[in-house]
């Protein structure tokens, strides 16, 4: 392989790249990002075995070739160039790289031993704008679980329609569901468990709403998001999600509208006095004015007011605070409504402008 690429560029691909690689792994090559000369192309890949991240950039090659290098060393390298063209030339275990005055080898090993990305297959494809998937993950994901022990949760389970995609996520503890419009080739609704890792990662390259659309292909065992000249493949989860729609519950007869960074701001507030007592605030509402309170015998007490709208009677119901915080920093709306029906029951919270937003949350033992 011999080529010339731009300095920025190549870097940019690398740590795009490079979010694919797992620390833990006791696989060499998985430590490694796969650099392959292809035509006008340069193509990287990285993975875990559970994601892939594929990126392409423009260069001018010489020669086609392949080689494999620690995706962390080359990337410090690749950084810290001076930001011109970069020459880069290897044999099948060792890149020479140069740029300027400066010339760098790094052992590498060879190209055949890693692994490639697997194919999808007969898949259904969805087409939505990127910045509406990026919202999609922010105000779901958060609720995933992190117990390992339970893999199915520790996902979203992600509905491919004809003309939308909805996730929904959860921790038995709360519940989020949110859906945005897509297009597609979907006979009829399909139901996969996809990663919240892959998710994520994939959330760091998502832009605006200016920016080309995204592809989606959901296989049996993977599910592809194309961006472009970025490509992520993630396995999906295997298992049976539960029956989310039973937790959400059908009528409430309080509701309580508030302005979503005003009850923000005094939730974290009184969550300094929660955190010693497993983080419990109580919120009473009451003639326009909700209440936040949290109580430690340890470090004493906390209450706040903010204005807001009630609808039915008084109401005094405790809730775990990083539970509250979560979804009104993960949400854009300008205000909330939080329905209610007594001291015992779940709170749905939702976007006071509408949409298809739900928000699940169980409440705690006020004593």
């Amino acid at each position: 392989m011999k080529l010339s690429a731009h300095r920025r560029l190549l870097a940019e691909a690398v740590q795009t790249a490079g979010h694919a690689v797992s620390g833990r792994s006791t696989l060499p090559i998985l430590s490694n990002v796969l650099l392959e000369a292809q035509g006008s192309q340069l193509r990287l890949l990285a993975s875990d075995l559970e994601i892939w991240m594929e990126c392409m950039i423009p260069i001018t090659a010489e020669e086609e070739g392949a080689i494999t290098v620690p995706a962390r060393v080359l990337g410090e390298v690749v950084g810290s160039l001076p930001d011109a063209e970069i020459a880069l030339e290897s044999d099948e275990t060792r890149l020479t790289l140069r740029c300027g005055r400066s010339e760098y080898s790094i052992q590498g090993l060879p190209a055949e031993e890693f692994p490639s990305a697997p194919e999808v297959g007969d898949a259904c494809t969805l087409t939505l704008k990127q910045a509406a998937l990026r919202r999609l993950i922010r105000s779901t994901l958060f609720a995933a679980s992190v117990d390992e022990t339970r893999a199915i949760l520790t996902g979203a389970l992600m509905i491919c329609a004809k003309d939308s995609i909805k996730f929904v996520a959860t921790d038995m503890h709360r519940l989020a569901v949110d859906a945005v419009e897509a297009q597609g080739t979907v006979a009829e609704p399909r139901s996969v468990i996809v990663p919240s890792r892959a998710m994520h990662e994939l959330s760091r390259v998502l832009s605006g709403e200016d920016d080309p659309d995204l592809n989606v292909k959901v296989g049996e065992s993977q599910a592809v998001f194309e961006l472009g000249e970025l490509t992520v493949v993630s396995r999906l989860v295997e298992g049976q999600f539960p029956n989310y729609e039973r937790v959400i519950p059908a009528e409430t007869d309080k509701q309580i509208v508030a302005d979503r960074e005003e009850f923000l701001a005094a939730v974290r507030r009184a969550s300094i006095v929660a955190r010693a007592e497993a983080n419990k605030v109580v919120l009473r509402a009451k003639e326009g004015v909700l209440g936040i309170e949290a109580e430690s015998g340890e470090l004493g007490k906390a209450h706040e007011e903010i204005e807001v709208q009630l609808e039915g009677d008084a109401v005094e119901i405790a809730f775990n605070a990083d539970y509250l915080i979560d979804v009104l920093s993960a949400l854009d709306s300008e205000s909330v409504t939080l329905s209610l029906s007594g001291p015992l029951s779940q709170g749905v919270l939702r976007r006071s402008e509408g949409g298809q937003y739900i928000y699940v949350v169980m409440p705690m033992q006020m004593l």
